[in-house]
């Protein structure tokens, strides 16, 4: 509901800074009953006008050890004006009551197994509500807070280790990474460490069983939380198993968590709010409201997990990215790069583009983050060299707590006066590869379909047609046809790429054979089981193609309703998808059944497919862009085979493989995305083609 915002009788302003100090004088406050509101300076203007603030204190800048008894008060009046941290847009006024302030003391207390005995390295701003947090539940059980002069630092944690002096840390995700890469500077000292806390930014199962294997005797628990309802949901890190491991905890305790319409994460609790304020807007929230979150996520199991906020996500050609999951991914595959971030840039073909800007420290590792974020992009379906813009900052805008400020982060830009002299830059800006050398050919750049398309036109405005094969002609071959012509024009607009598919009109079955001949060598290339799945599913598929041979239509009529049921109905028992559009040529073996979708322009001769593998098209903006299996070719489980792209006769395709670019002959083929790691040394046809026919 909407309100008008409370008159507040007499709150006290208190200059933030990350000092025993200024937590001394925020929980006198409460315990008081006192509204504090944390302000940026003693001139903060702003919030002090909003807030109606006449007096002011400065805390000591100090730093060390915190130790004081607390009992945290937990009535319903409110207790202080927190301001959020502004990732997105300027900051706002958060209500927060005693009520929910005590709320995430409590179940902190709980979930941690906290004891008196604590002795907490704060590595976070205490004046920041994970910090202040900390503060408030280590001093709750008669435990004591170290709060650092210069923040986080590695060094004088491992000293203090050594000395005996702390038993627990709390920071956020990004400097945990620090302490993982350094982690060699450690030695026994890690394991007096008892407790920690992980903030709620995004962090790899990776990284999590990295940490739990450095700390062997911490309960180390990560949050998922903001400033409006803080420590939502938790997750034991150390005792939960690997499969739930990216998730940020278990949603049956007294927080609610629900995901909307929007794919957005809604909570509600006790620790939830009162109101959200900005300067021209209060809304105040009922016991029982949900809140609704700017985070994506979904709900798997009764575990919720986190997949980035909703303002950040990446809509390239259709499909969203998560930048904190890319992110996550580069920095798997380059653990050594220095810090580099992700968001969103205009792209006037694809919608969004993705800016990857680099500070200096990373810039060496360049090349190997462009492979890496092209692998993640690959393995959601998108491949979009030319989405990617790169570029250097001097630094990245972020919050206090580490958080990057995705909404200041901006392309620099750059003379825009560009005009392509030659074809050879022309294909080089389209498939985003400035270091494509004249050797190499489009299917080289590993480029999407879109990228195909305006090269394409491009070429056919330019020479009347497009040369057979030109993607995999090198580029000095087309840089010589195209500039023979002449200049390149303004890319004309039009769709396609890929060649018409069977429009199904006629009988596709192979022509050496009866049909019933036919039937007869897919049962006996099918283990001779007339119930083999395999057989039944291109029995249905031969069926299908076979009918289009009778005429007139309305003949064919009968058997169309019957192909038709019988095609639904593999589909539902078998979990077979075999459209008799395909084209599926003679000895082909369907090894094992289920989740096959195998929606290819043509499979050859003596195929061999294993179940979940998956055959279609790469993007939604070309939907005649089918794979085609040549001979003899061996696909494990669970690959994945995309594109308007050919995979070489007598090709081995790994199990789980993901395949977006050709396959040349006899390669044997893994990974996500595909790489070829060898040749297969069966250059003998099949043994399927060796049995006699029917």
């Amino acid at each position: 509901m909407t309100d008008q915002p409370p008159r507040l009788d007499n709150p006290l302003g208190i200059v933030a800074c990350n000092s025993p100090d200024y937590v001394r004088r925020m929980l006198q406050a409460l315990e008081a009953g006192r509204v504090t509101v944390p302000l940026r300076h003693a001139q903060d203007h702003d919030r002090i006008d909003r807030t109606g603030v006449r007096e002011i204190v400065t805390p000591a800048a100090d730093h060390g050890w915190l130790s004081q008894s607390f009992a945290s008060p937990a009535s319903n009046q409110l207790a202080m004006l927190s301001f959020t941290s502004g990732t997105e847009g300027p900051p706002k006024a958060v209500h927060l009551s005693q009520a929910n302030l005590h709320d995430v003391v409590q179940r902190l207390v709980e979930v941690m197994a906290m004891t008196g005995d604590i002795r907490e390295y704060v590595g976070v701003p205490v004046y920041h509500s994970f910090g202040y947090g900390r503060c408030r539940a280590v001093l709750s059980v008669g435990g004591a807070c170290f709060i650092p002069e210069t923040g986080f630092d590695l060094s004088e944690i491992r000293k203090m280790l050594k000395a005996g002096e702390i038993n627990a840390i709390s920071t956020v995700p990004s400097l945990w990474r620090l302490f993982l890469q350094q982690s060699d500077m450690f030695g026994p000292e890690l394991e007096a460490v008892r407790w920690v806390e992980i903030g709620s930014q995004f962090m790899s199962v990776a990284e999590k069983l990295a940490l739990r294997q450095l700390l062997p005797n911490a309960r180390i628990v990560q949050h998922y939380g903001l400033t409006e309802a803080s420590r939502s949901t938790f997750l034991r890190i150390d005792g939960a198993p690997e499969a739930i491991l990216d998730s940020v905890g278990p949603v049956d305790g007294p927080v609610g968590a629900r995901i909307d319409n929007a794919g957005r994460i809604q909570v509600q609790g006790t620790h939830v709010a009162l109101a959200l304020e900005n300067a021209d807007h209060y809304h105040s929230l009922a016991p029982g409201d949900w809140l609704t979150t700017s985070d994506k996520g979904r709900i798997a199991q009764g575990y919720l997990y986190f997949e980035g906020r909703a303002d950040d996500v990446i809509n390239c050609a259709g499909i969203k990215l998560s930048p904190d999951l890319m992110e996550a991914a580069m920095r798997a595959a380059v653990p050594q790069s220095g810090a580099f971030g992700i968001t969103r840039c205009d792209d006037a073909l694809r919608g969004d583009g993705i800016l990857l800007a680099l500070t200096p420290k990373a810039e060496p590792y360049k090349e190997n983050l462009i492979k890496a974020l092209e692998h993640y992009m690959e393995g959601q379906g998108l491949s979009a060299r030319s989405s990617i813009v790169v570029q250097t900052h001097d630094s990245l805008p972020r919050t206090d707590t580490g958080k990057l400020q995705r909404a200041a982060l901006k392309v620099i830009p750059v003379d825009s006066n560009n005009t392509h002299t030659d074809f050879a830059h022309y294909i080089r800006s389209v498939v985003g590869a400035e270091a494509l050398h004249a050797g190499q050919s489009f299917f080289d750049s590993g480029s999407d379909s879109l990228s195909h398309m305006q090269i394409q036109l491009t070429l056919e405005r330019a020479l009347g047609t497009a040369p057979p094969d030109w993607e995999a002609a090198p580029l000095s071959q087309l840089v010589a046809q195209v500039e023979a012509i002449g200049t390149i024009d303004t890319l004309p607009e039009g769709s396609g790429g890929a060649p018409p598919l069977p429009d199904g009109s006629r009988n596709c079955n192979p022509a050496d054979l009866s049909f019933w001949a036919l039937v007869g060598e897919d049962y006996r290339t099918n283990d001779a089981n007339i119930f083999h799945q395999g057989f039944l599913m291109l029995f249905i598929h031969r069926f299908g193609n076979w009918r289009m041979s009778v005429r007139p239509r309305i003949l064919r009529m009968p058997l169309t309703m019957l192909y038709r049921f019988f095609n639904k109905l593999t589909q539902l028992l078998f979990g077979m998808k075999l459209d008799y559009t395909v084209k599926v040529g003679r000895r082909v073996k369907l090894e094992h059944f289920g989740g096959m979708i195998l929606g290819a322009r043509e499979i050859g001769n003596d195929v061999v497919l294993r179940q979940n593998t998956t055959m279609g098209i790469r993007t939604t903006m070309d939907t005649k862009a089918k794979p085609t299996i040549g001979a003899f070719v061996d696909i494990g489980a669970g690959a994945v085979i995309a594109g308007n792209i050919t995979i070489g006769e007598n090709a081995i395709i790994g199990a789980n493989t993901v395949v977006y670019t050709n396959v040349p002959p006899n390669a044997v083929v893994v990974g996500v995305p595909g790489r070829i790691i060898g040749q297969n040394p069966r250059r003998n046809p099949s043994p399927l083609a060796l049995r006699p026919e029917a």
